[in-house]
């Protein structure tokens, strides 16, 4: 009791014991338990029986299982055509722009510059052939 409240005491209403409360000490009268193992352990394999066949529950989880399967697969899909290979569709378009009074070895140092940064690779391929033009001309500035 010590560990529960401690050294604390009960005082005022709260301070009751069980004739004040109008309830019987639990050892009074005290009912004998007559019980067989053997029927306490039949009337569990009874209870485990009972409810969802195990096929049921079989057939439900190999449903769940399906399930994440085919979203895993929708999400490899995604991810392939999110990550694909877009560098020669990329190389195309920097040395589409040599018609552009732009020489070769230019464009390729721009497209190493552009394939190591993918944002600006982005905004490139974006903007028009005017202002990947005007792109082009800052760069070569500096």
């Amino acid at each position: 009791m010590a560990l529960v409240v401690g050294q604390d005491m009960a005082t005022g209403s709260f301070a009751r014991i069980f004739a004040d409360i109008g309830l019987d000490d639990i050892n009074e009268g005290s009912m004998p338990l007559n019980f067989d193992v053997e029927d306490v352990c039949e009337e569990r394999s009874k209870a485990s029986s009972s409810g969802t066949s195990k096929r049921k529950r079989k057939n439900v989880e190999d449903d769940h299982i399906y399930f994440v399967g085919a979203k895993l697969g929708e999400i490899a899909e995604a991810l392939k055509k999110f990550t694909e290979d877009l560098t020669p569709y990329f190389y195309e378009q920097v040395m589409s722009m040599e018609n552009e009074e732009f020489n070769d070895d230019f464009l390729c140092e721009v497209f190493d510059f552009l394939a190591k940064n993918e944002l600006e690779a982005k905004a490139f391929l974006a903007k028009k052939t005017k202002h990947r033009k005007i792109w082009l001309q800052k760069f070569a500035q500096g």
